[in-house]
């Protein structure tokens, strides 16, 4: 049995399903992001976790038991939110203990449970600052002491990145996943950002109308997108309209236009739809296809070209080794092995 599981879960607005039949098992201790744009449901899903959101069918189950009848403040879940919600007229201590306090915990017990929290999240010289006093960051990180302070059951994470700076929140996807690692806590996370969830996931559950489409480790549901929607979602992919014209187990021969190539998969005969990921293309002297460059974008670490193609519009993706990059008009040939070029279902 889960730690955490939703069956069949379903939750209607009106005569839209925000929610539509999702099931979702979490083992105990691990780290699963919902993944997806912005009404696929995702933040609906970890609202009726929390029990902020009554579903309309469906089960929710933390360690066994139902939590259909259980109000929100008796779920012992941590929750850190977008905006933080830290109190503005109490210190990072007072804020940090709330949740402490509600619960009745003795003053001492409070005080060194508060105190372990904040050294936790590397915040203890700064306990008598308040909110204002502090960067995002340590806003962030005094949210996430306050969530963890309370020894939750479940710790759910609601896009808690979204407002600091781009610098920032990568310091802070490795520090939030360094932490829940240390702690062991089973974590929720609810992104629309594909870097999150790569970086701090065990699993990802890709969700589209209200529905998980995929989920399984990052590499793997990058490496083997199940559709074009998970392609193009969980980072960049070139989409290419082909048809299957032989085949040699997974080994397919796809034809695409005048262009003919080999591309991995299980088909039937007919129309697909093969993706190849812009990091997967690189430019050759002899051989692959024929192609000239539209635009070279730098992207500091790496360079990012479009190109037209007999295939239509292909994206490259080149490292940054400091040569000079290819002029806009070039004429290029571009090539990738057979391994990179996915079949897509659907």
């Amino acid at each position: 049995m889960a730690f955490l599981e939703l069956s069949g879960l379903i939750k209607r607005f009106g005569t839209v399903a925000a929610v539509d039949g999702l099931d979702l098992a979490v083992e105990r201790g691990e780290f699963v992001s919902l993944l997806g744009p912005s009404g696929c449901g995702k933040t609906t899903t970890l609202h009726m976790i929390a029990g902020f959101v009554e579903p309309n069918a469906g089960r929710i189950a933390v360690d066994g038991r139902d939590m259909a009848a259980v109000p929100p403040n008796r779920r012992n879940i941590g929750i850190v939110f977008q905006s933080y919600a830290l109190f503005p007229h109490m210190t990072v201590a007072e804020n940090v203990g709330f949740g402490l306090e509600m619960r009745a915990v003795a003053e001492a017990e409070r005080r060194a449970r508060i105190a372990d929290a904040l050294d936790l999240v590397r915040l203890g010289e700064l306990s008598q600052r308040f909110p204002r006093q502090l960067s995002g960051g340590q806003q962030q990180r005094v949210a996430l002491a306050r969530a963890l302070v309370i020894r939750p059951d479940l710790l759910l994470l609601d896009e808690p990145l979204s407002n600091l700076d781009a610098k920032l929140r990568e310091e802070m996807r490795v520090e939030i996943r360094l932490i829940q690692r240390q702690v062991g806590i089973t974590t929720i996370l609810v992104t629309h950002d594909q870097a999150e969830a790569l970086v701090m996931s065990d699993r990802i559950a890709v969700m589209e109308r209200g529905r998980i489409v995929q989920i399984g480790r990052p590499v793997d549901a990058y490496e083997n997108p199940a559709n074009a929607f998970v392609s193009t979602f969980l980072g960049r992919a070139n989409l290419i309209r082909a048809e299957v014209v032989g085949r040699q187990g997974r080994r397919l021969r796809v034809s695409a236009g005048s262009v003919e190539f080999e591309a991995e998969g299980e088909a039937p005969d007919g129309p697909v739809t093969v993706s190849i990921r812009p990091e997967r293309i690189g430019f050759v002297e002899i051989g692959g296809i024929e192609a000239r460059v539209k635009v070279g974008l730098f992207m500091g670490e790496h360079w990012l070209y479009r190109l037209d193609s007999p295939l239509g519009e292909l994206t490259l993706c080149q490292p940054n080794t400091g040569a000079l990059p290819i002029a806009d008009g070039q004429a290029v040939r571009v090539a990738w092995s057979a391994d990179n070029a996915r079949v897509l279902h659907g």
